[in-house]
C-alpha cells in the first residue's frame, strides 16, 4: 500500500488502515437476511441499503472485480447507548473521511475506487426513496448491507471486534 495513503487516512482520523484481499468479502445470505428482519427501518426505505441495492450475487460479482482493498476504522469516545446525535455525528464523520480517501486514490490515478461505510448512509437525515438521491456520487453502501460479516472480517485481520459502550468503532474500506 501506497504509504502516502496510509499517512493521509491517519491524518484525517483513521486509526486502523490495512491493506487486504477483497476476496474476503464475501456477501453472505445469512448477513442479508437480518436487513431483511428491519430492525433498523431502512429496509425498503433507503437508497443504500436492501433490497434496492440488489442482490447478494450482484454484490459477489462487482466485489470481485477488484484486486486490492484497505480496510478502514474510525473510532470515537462516545456513550452509545445514549449519545444518539453523536453517534449519528461520528457515523457522518467517518463516510466523509472514506470519500476523502476515495478523492486522493482517484488523484494518483486509482480508478472507480469504491468506498464502503459502516451503518446506512446518512447524508440526508431521512431518506426520501420515493424521489430520486440527492446525493448519487457521495452516498455509499455499508458492508453489513451488502451482507459481509463485518464480526467475521475483523476476526480474519487480527482486529478487535468487541461492542465498547464508551466507544464508537465504524468500520468500511476501499476497493481499488
Amino acid at each position: 500500500m501506497n504509504a502516502q495513503w496510509v499517512r493521509f487516512a491517519q491524518e484525517i482520523g483513521i486509526e486502523t488502515c490495512l491493506t487486504f484481499d477483497p476476496k474476503l468479502l464475501t456477501p453472505e445470505q445469512r448477513i442479508r437476511g437480518l436487513c431483511g428482519e428491519d430492525k433498523c427501518g431502512n429496509y425498503g426505505h433507503h437508497h443504500m441499503c436492501p433490497p434496492r441495492i440488489g442482490s447478494s450475487e450482484e454484490a459477489k460479482s462487482r466485489i470481485g472485480m477488484y484486486q486490492n482493498g484497505i480496510l478502514l476504522q474510525y473510532s470515537k469516545p462516545l456513550d452509545v447507548k445514549n449519545d444518539r446525535e453523536g453517534l449519528k455525528q461520528s457515523k457522518l464523520d467517518f463516510h466523509e473521511k472514506v470519500l476523502q480517501l476515495e478523492g486522493l486514490l482517484r488523484s494518483d490515478g486509482i480508478e472507480h475506487p469504491w468506498g464502503m461505510i459502516g451503518g446506512s448512509c446518512e447524508l440526508c437525515g431521512v431518506c426520501r426513496v420515493d424521489e430520486p438521491c440527492p446525493y448519487p456520487e457521495r452516498t455509499r453502501t455499508s458492508l453489513t448491507a451488502l451482507g459481509i460479516d463485518v464480526i467475521a472480517l475483523l476476526a480474519k485481520c487480527g482486529l478487535d471486534s468487541e461492542f465498547h459502550p464508551d466507544r464508537i468503532t465504524w468500520t468500511g474500506c476501499v476497493l481499488l
